[in-house]
């Protein structure tokens, strides 16, 4: 793609969006107003379509566009870059006050990382949701914890002459409770499988969505295998601890009293 730039005099790489918003197409003749600096005015320059470019921090905030240097200067009549990023080892905002004080001449203005990284987090379209995001994965782990419990509870509910029958024709109390164990993990496999399966289909569906949303849309989905163990763990827990509660009720089942309802 570089080498196409290259070779073409007023060959451009432009932003994906810009691609998508006017429907270009490699080859496509593009018509730009540039600042014409010797006389102050905007004329209409043509430009040829060679590739896409993909959008770094320090691009501006509209069409993002890259074209040769030489055939802007010769089109624009400038005297070269007006905008040079600067790189330091040391503290970037004692670098951005010593080079504001040498260039502030030649009227620059001098921004380091450190204020421009709180200037957007502050920025109104830029909310931390870190808190939030803390809260509802809490929330998260308590729910499918509950919701397992509450299964294994509910069968123990609904199964009780079930399960005092298998005792009264002499099942062990541990045969009991490994009924009761492989129905939870039988429940907890196909549960994991489905959400997965659900997640991924919605988290693809919300991307596609939004890809003309955020600028540059993102490449691939981001994946919290962390969490998604996290999340795993929590119900593996609430099955287990339910199991254990309900194997220690069903050995307190009053057999006679539960065969003889009708």
């Amino acid at each position: 793609m570089l080498a196409r730039l290259r070779s073409t005099r007023d060959g451009i790489l432009v932003s994906r969006e810009t691609i998508t918003d006017y429907s270009l197409r490699q080859g496509d003749l593009l018509r730009l107003r540039v600042l014409d600096r010797a006389g102050g005015v905007f004329n209409v320059v043509p430009f040829h379509v060679v590739g896409v470019v993909q959008e770094f921090p320090a691009a501006p905030r509209d069409s993002f566009m890259v074209t040769n240097l030489a055939y802007l200067e010769h089109a624009a009549h400038d005297g070269g870059a007006n905008t040079i990023l600067v790189k330091s080892a040391g503290d970037p905002v004692a670098l951005g006050r010593r080079i504001a004080s040498a260039t502030h001449s030649s009227g620059t203005t001098v921004k380091d990382i450190e204020h421009q990284t709180a200037q957007t987090v502050s920025s109104i379209t830029t909310v931390d949701l870190t808190g939030i995001s803390h809260i509802e994965e809490a929330f998260a782990f308590a729910l499918v914890a509950l919701a397992m419990a509450l299964f294994v509870a509910v069968s123990v509910g609904e199964r009780r002459q079930e399960l005092a029958t298998m005792a009264a024709l002499g099942a062990s109390l541990r045969r009991v409770a490994a009924f009761l164990w492989s129905e939870a993990a039988l429940v907890l496999v196909a549960g994991l499988a489905l959400a997965a399966l659900l997640g991924w289909l919605m988290a693809e569906m919300l991307v596609a969505m939004l890809q003309h949303v955020f600028d540059p849309p993102p490449d691939r989905l981001a994946t919290p295998w962390g969490y998604f163990a996290a999340l795993a763990g929590a119900a593996t827990l609430g099955a287990l601890v339910a199991s254990v509660i309900a194997w220690h009720t069903v050995k307190r089942f009053p057999l006679g009293a539960i065969l003889r309802e009708e």
